[in-house]
């Protein structure tokens, strides 16, 4: 089975006690939690996203993150809304090269997430390791259904969706948007403690 987000479950990109991961272009990537102490680098990393990238990442105009919503991002929303980054490991530094935030509803079962990737840095499995990343968490915390909205042009995004097996859903609100869903609980997504 070639599903890329079960690789990241079975083990293959699984983060190690340290949180770094090797992605299939030979890349180390240290996956963690948001810290205020990276708060500066998270305003960067947007702005330095194309406009297109920051258009498709926030379905809509956004210049930058707002002090505010990187206090609500911080402040982890009573414990419910996770943000982690992704660094790039290489010689001992450090570079933010993608974003993913996710909440866990409990009460439904699911976890809601979006993601971006510096467009210098895509295609090289940084968001599939995000979601692998998300998708262990979710699991852990006992959801089991992964969903997120994307726009229809969102295509970066799709080809992420369809490579890790996930089925594109009609949005019931907005004709521009398009639902993406994935089962955790579905074979191969058997998550190890």
């Amino acid at each position: 089975m070639s599903d890329t987000l079960a690789c990241h479950l079975e083990g293959r990109f699984r983060p190690s006690p340290a949180g770094l991961v090797r992605v299939g272009s030979g890349l180390v990537l240290d996956i963690r939690p948001l810290t205020a102490a990276d708060a500066e680098a998270l305003r960067s990393h947007v702005r330095a996203l194309s406009v297109r990238s920051r258009h498709n990442r926030y379905l809509g105009g956004l210049n930058e993150l707002g002090r505010s919503e990187i206090d609500r991002l911080l402040g982890g929303a009573g414990g419910t809304v996770f943000p982690l980054v992704a660094d790039v490991v290489e010689n001992g530094s450090r570079t933010m090269v993608g974003e993913a935030v996710y909440a866990i509803d409990h009460a439904a079962g699911s976890t809601e997430f979006a993601l971006s990737v510096r467009d210098d840095w895509q295609g090289r499995g940084i968001g599939a390791a995000l979601l692998g990343a998300i998708a262990v968490r979710a699991g852990r915390a006992g959801a089991g259904l992964l969903h997120g909205e994307t726009l229809r042009g969102n295509e970066a995004m799709l080809a992420l969706a369809a490579k890790v097996g996930a089925a594109e859903v009609r949005h019931r609100d907005d004709p521009r948007l398009i639902r993406i869903e994935r089962r955790l609980e579905a074979a191969g997504f058997a998550l190890a403690a």
